[in-house]
């Protein structure tokens, strides 16, 4: 039986991955080469709906992380991927009410610019996240895809300003990077625990 840890963690991550996807179904022509968060931008239909999952996903981001940090004790849980991650999580918390204009764009509304500066900040608390997160694959191997992931995130600093490049797409990798570590740091650390506290 999955721990609460995992879970939640699953759950968390199908939240992230997948409603960007089906919100973006839902607004006539939006593309997945956009921002995330035009969906949510101000005057963009079914932006409730978008708050909403933005919402969901920051808050099970964060059930998670706290679910892990219990899964670990009486170990210390690293504070860089438990803030990091809490940091990140507050990011999709925070893009509810500081929304960015209509098309995201660099400089708009007292709105945007928060959300251009403190909000991006906090998002790039996955990256100091993962940078910590030891993973069950040999050291090179963890060290590539590290600098994989960070190299998607230096081209969505990029496509912010030359949106040619499709930042969506940068953006779902860079998610998708923080997923599957996250996935392949705690899936098995849960587990691993979970058969430990049974054997006493």
């Amino acid at each position: 039986m999955a721990t609460k840890a995992g879970l939640l963690s699953v759950l968390s991550a199908v939240l992230l991955v997948g409603l960007p996807w089906l919100l973006g179904w839902q607004v006539p022509d939006y593309r997945p080469s956009q921002f995330i968060s035009e969906l949510g931008a101000l005057d963009t239909p079914n932006r409730s709906m978008a708050n909403g999952a933005f919402f969901l996903i920051g808050a099970f981001w964060m059930g998670a992380v706290e679910a892990v940090r219990k899964q670990l004790e009486p170990k210390p849980m690293d504070p860089f991927i438990r803030f990091g991650v809490i940091a990140f999580a507050a990011s999709y918390i925070g893009s509810v009410v500081f929304p960015c204009d209509a098309g995201c764009p660099v400089e708009g509304s007292a709105s945007q610019w928060v959300h251009n500066t403190l909000l991006w900040v906090l998002y790039a608390g996955a990256m100091v996240a993962v940078a910590r997160m030891p993973i069950a694959v040999p050291p090179l191997v963890s060290r590539a895809l590290k600098m994989l992931m960070l190299l998607t995130f230096v081209m969505l600093q990029w496509t912010a300003i030359y949106r040619d490049w499709a930042p969506g797409y940068w953006q779902r990798g860079y998610e998708a990077f923080f997923v599957i570590f996250w996935l392949l740091w705690v899936l098995p650390m849960t587990f691993s625990n979970r058969d430990s506290k049974a054997a006493r």
